[in-house]
């Protein structure tokens, strides 16, 4: 089955809430508890069976640092979907998605953008649980956003984080890139660079080009 639509993803969230994790898991079914921090961004992409279509899956794992966190918000330019990762043991990473992360992308999209919140390390929640599930899925209802707790380390929903994500944006957007042609500015990803192991720099300073549908 032909690839009909591609969708620009991105992760955002603060250093060490799993953002990467969360997608070594979805994109190769693997999980390391070596922490490493991801330098301005990493490019991933999958294929999705979605209802009978095939989507490509084209995922922006930025940074959180606060050295990289200027740069997240250029990865934001032609996204069609955000997943929002906070860690359920940690409440600071709760609180700086309503006072930071919130604000910086309705400041820089769409109004109607899709959005999904993703408490991380369900796996921790009978030990460590701080941020209460009802508290962050009443947010999640205030910005009509999905909500999921995850875990990267057993596989926990995670999947379902970009398929209800596809799901939604199929919502927003119900004509495919290809059927429209639309043309949109893009960052260039050299075929050596589409892996995990590949951190992107600021991507205001890579060549652009226009593309029906390059992610």
């Amino acid at each position: 089955m032909s690839v009909k639509r591609g969708y620009k993803i991105c992760l955002v969230g603060d250093m060490n809430v799993g953002k990467s994790s969360i997608v070594h898991r979805f994109v190769r079914n693997s999980f390391s508890e070596e922490k490493t921090s991801t330098l301005a961004a990493a490019f991933f992409e999958k294929e999705l069976s979605v209802n009978g279509e095939t989507v490509k899956m084209c995922i922006w794992d930025t940074a959180g640092s606060e050295k990289y966190r200027s740069l997240t918000p250029l990865y934001f330019r032609g996204a069609d979907g955000i997943v929002l990762v906070y860690d359920i043991t940690d409440e600071k990473s709760f609180l700086n998605l309503r006072t930071e992360w919130i604000p910086s992308i309705r400041m820089r999209t769409d109004t109607n953008m899709a959005l999904v919140v993703v408490g991380n390390k369900l796996d921790l929640e009978k030990t460590g649980r701080v941020v209460p599930s009802d508290e962050a899925r009443g947010y999640a209802d205030l910005l009509n956003a999905i909500f999921f707790e995850t875990s990267a380390k057993t596989g926990e929903n995670v999947e379902r984080i970009f398929t209800q994500l596809a799901l939604k944006i199929r919502e927003t957007k119900p004509t495919s890139n290809e059927e429209n042609e639309f043309e949109r500015s893009v960052i260039q990803i050299p075929p050596s660079s589409l892996n995990s192991d590949k951190d992107i720099p600021d991507p205001s300073k890579r060549r652009r080009a226009h593309s029906k549908c390059t992610c």
